[in-house]
C-alpha cells in the first residue's frame, strides 16, 4: 500500500531508527509498503523512517528488484566524491555533499539472514542518503556551514534542528594511518641487511628505533580518540567499542612483530 512521504517540516524526520528485532510477516508488509510507495514517487531508495516507521530499513532498486537492507552499518569504505543530491524531505533543495565511493555494507534481508555486499559509484551514494535517514540525519548535515546557513534561510522555518550525521573520516582514522605507515616504513628497511653496507644498516637501525617511540604512542592517542568519538557518534556504527578494541589489539601484534624485526634482523 502507498505510504505518504514525510516533508519538511516534519521533525520526525530527525528520530534515530531503532534496529529490527522480529522478522515476520509485518516487517514484509512495511517492505511491499515501501516498494509500492517508491514506484507510485519513481523512487530508486527509501528509508523506513521516510513513511513513517522508525525501524533500521533501507529499500534500494536495482534493475526491476527492491532489495532490503535492515539493520545495515558501513564497515569498510574507501575514496570520496561530490555530487549534487537532491532530497526527497527537504524539496526543491539540491547541494554538493561529499560521500564514499565505494563501502562494504553488513545488513540483514527479510527473513533475518545476515550478508555483506560492496556498493560502488551512485549506488553506494544512494546506500548512504538512506543510511543518513536511519540515523536521525539529512544530507543538508553534510554541507558546510556557509551553505548551511543559505538553506536555512531559504526555507519556511528554517531547518529541522536534532541529530548531527556521522562524519565522512572520524579523526580516529588518522591516528591508525600515521601507525601503520610508520610501521610500513619501518618493514621497508628490513630488506637492507641483504645488500646495504653496515654503515647504512646501522642508520637503518638507528631510525627505526626512534619511529618505534611514536607507533605505540599514535595508538595510545588513537584508542582514547576513538572511545571519546564512540561516544559523541554513537548513532554511526554498531559494536564501536569492540572494533576500537579489536583494531587496537590487531595493531599491538603488528607492532610486537615489527619490534621483533627491528632488534633481532637490524640490530648490528
Amino acid at each position: 500500500m502507498v505510504q505518504p512521504l514525510l516533508k519538511y517540516p516534519d521533525p520526525n524526520i530527525r528520530l534515530i531508527s531503532a534496529n529490527v528485532r522480529f522478522f515476520n510477516d509485518e516487517l514484509r508488509q512495511w517492505i511491499g509498503d515501501m516498494a509500492d510507495t517508491m514506484r507510485a514517487n519513481d523512487l530508486d531508495a527509501l528509508s523506513a523512517i521516510l513513511i513513517g516507521i522508525q525501524y533500521n530499513i533501507i529499500l534500494l532498486k536495482e534493475a526491476d528488484t527492491y532489495t532490503p537492507y535492515i539493520n545495515a552499518r558501513l564497515i569498510k569504505h574507501a575514496g570520496v566524491s561530490t555530487k549534487t543530491e537532491r532530497s526527497v524531505y527537504y524539496e526543491g533543495i539540491s547541494v554538493d555533499v561529499d560521500r564514499y565511493e565505494n563501502v562494504t555494507v553488513i545488513y540483514e534481508d527479510e527473513f533475518g539472514e545476515p550478508h555483506h555486499r560492496d556498493l560502488t559509484g551512485d549506488l553506494a551514494r544512494v546506500f548512504q542518503q538512506q543510511l543518513d535517514y536511519c540515523y536521525g540525519s539529512t544530507f543538508v548535515d553534510r554541507v558546510d556551514r556557509e551553505m548551511k546557513q543559505r538553506i536555512n534561510d531559504h526555507l519556511e522555518y528554517g531547518l529541522v534542528k536534532g541529530s548531527s550525521a556521522c562524519p565522512i573520516v572520524f579523526v580516529r582514522d588518522y591516528f591508525k594511518r600515521g601507525a601503520k605507515y610508520a610501521m610500513g616504513m619501518i618493514s621497508v628497511t628490513f630488506i637492507l641487511p641483504l645488500f646495504a653496507s653496515d654503515k647504512v644498516c646501522g642508520w637503518a637501525y638507528a631510525f627505526d628505533k626512534y619511529a618505534l617511540i611514536g607507533v605505540p604512542l599514535l595508538m595510545i592517542a588513537y584508542f582514547f580518540y576513538a572511545l571519546y568519538e564512540s561516544r559523541l557518534y554513537k548513532q554511526c556504527t554498531s559494536c564501536q567499542t569492540g572494533n576500537i578494541i579489536g583494531t587496537t589489539a590487531i595493531m599491538a601484534v603488528q607492532l610486537l612483530v615489527v619490534s621483533l624485526g627491528v632488534f633481532f634482523w637490524m640490530a648490528p
